[in-house]
């Protein structure tokens, strides 16, 4: 668990943005999110008394306006979805899409991934979406992407054999660089270029393709001959 100094060196890759929530929006936020949310910090998960079953389990990060979660609950009865985000917005509108459809397959957890990732064990998640992460663009930014040595070897650490990592980016040197950083910790498949069919158009897609950015889907699958 990380906790004071150690948290405080945590190299963060978000920019905090705090934006008041409506009157709806903040009822529903109040009324749900103690029942369904995940503390960032704490012991080990049992994923499988978290969701009371044993189906695979997938995590998103950045979830954004949560138009995502939001539409693969529903439709995915045999999977589960943890969706983390910094920002409140987003995890309100999960939370009401949870109460709309009557989910209870779907989590929210109002955080850093950075912290979260330590209450994984070893091989306990099934997928990991990293989808259009902030990039950073700017050289001395570039440390803080979310795609860095240091997180793929967690992230290698909490999928399954077999698991999936996937990533969609609109910037090319994002994509092409966190090739070469997967690529190195040997702990993955080689890339295949493969957009998810489930992988809804979100507000900030839209946005880079109105700009003339096209976006790009990668997905790696965790090898299981390679020590973590």
């Amino acid at each position: 668990m990380l906790r004071g100094d150690a948290e405080n060196r945590l190299v963060r890759t978000f920019r905090p943005r705090r934006r008041k929530l409506g009157p709806e929006l903040s009822k529903v936020y109040e009324r749900l999110k103690d029942d369904w949310s995940i503390a960032e910090h704490g012991p080990k998960l049992d994923l499988g008394e978290v969701f009371g079953n044993g189906n695979p389990v997938c995590l998103e990060i950045g979830c954004g306006r949560g138009d995502l979660a939001a539409s693969f609950g529903p439709s995915h009865q045999d999977a589960n979805l943890i969706a983390i985000d910094i920002h409140t917005r987003g995890i309100a509108n999960i939370l009401q899409g949870i109460e709309n459809h009557s989910l209870t397959n779907t989590r929210v957890v109002e955080g850093d991934v950075l912290v979260l990732l330590k209450r994984f064990a070893d091989a306990s998640l099934s997928q990991v979406w990293v989808f259009f992460p902030d990039p950073w663009p700017k050289p001395r930014e570039q440390r803080r992407r979310l795609m860095r040595p240091d997180v793929v070897q967690d992230l290698a650490r909490v999928l399954k054999v077999g698991g999936v990592l996937r990533l969609a980016t609109d910037i090319e040197d994002y994509w092409r660089k966190s090739m070469g950083i997967v690529a190195a910790n040997e702990s993955f498949d080689d890339p295949e270029f493969s957009r998810p069919e489930w992988r809804i158009e979100t507000v900030f897609e839209r946005r880079g393709i109105s700009e003339g950015r096209q976006p790009v889907d990668i997905c790696w699958v965790r090898k299981g001959d390679q020590p973590t």
